[in-house]
């Protein structure tokens, strides 16, 4: 882990201090349905439960790129998908932030230090599993030894940010649901996987940032070996 940020990671969390409620909007936006906010879901009478993940920032082969995770094959409604490392609050976690860093322990077997968090991106409801997400920025200064829990997580991704800021990185694809359904959605695509739902959206949060962060986001994906 990393205990004084480089300055492009100190320029980000500047840009998602200011502006994230924009970023926040702007992958609102980029979604064909509106999700309710946790104060719609609560009117509604909805039974939310909270939730924190963690989207770590590594650099790998001499540019930046993200974890995340692909969940194994199991009867639940994220089965199989690629997500953003996190989960459900515990009564014992001192706020949603503690949450996003005992999750990302136990799933990957990496255990971070707050220091290495930087920026908090937005809260958004989850309709089919009903969470509130609380989506936390950290940065590494290599990648780690994983020591993934196999029965959260059957594959680590690590994703170039580039391939995110790719022209039509999020297009829309064809997504078998669990029902036998169809359906067309904006997802991202890394090496035959296909990233989409909540994760889609924080990770367009996401680019949304860093595309506002620097005057040359491709550039800015560069970082020393």
């Amino acid at each position: 882990m990393i205990t004084h940020h480089p300055r492009i990671i100190q320029v980000l969390a500047k840009s998602i201090a200011v502006d994230g409620n924009s970023f926040g909007k702007i992958a609102d936006d980029s979604m064909p349905f509106k999700r309710p906010t946790k104060s719609e879901a609560m009117s509604l009478g909805h039974r939310i439960r909270f939730a924190s993940v963690l989207l770590v920032l590594i650099p790998e082969n001499g540019e930046w790129c993200i974890a995340l995770m692909k969940r194994p094959e199991y009867p639940g409604v994220h089965s199989g998908q690629i997500s953003i490392p996190g989960g459900e609050e515990e009564d014992s976690d001192a706020d949603s932030m503690e949450t996003a860093l005992r999750e990302f322990e136990e799933e990957m077997g990496i255990a971070i230090d707050r220091n290495a968090v930087f920026a908090q991106m937005t809260e958004r409801y989850i309709p089919p599993s009903q969470f509130v997400v609380t989506p936390f920025l950290a940065v590494f200064e290599e990648e780690p030894i994983w020591e993934i829990d196999e029965t959260e997580v059957s594959e680590v991704l690590i994703v170039p940010v580039q391939n995110l800021l790719r022209n039509n990185a999020l297009a829309n694809t064809e997504i078998p649901m669990a029902s036998g359904q169809v359906v067309t959605l904006p997802a991202y695509s890394f090496e035959g996987h296909v990233i989409w739902g909540a994760t889609a959206i924080m990770l367009t949060e996401f680019v949304a940032a860093w595309k506002s962060s620097f005057s040359d986001p491709e550039a800015a994906t560069i970082c020393p070996m």
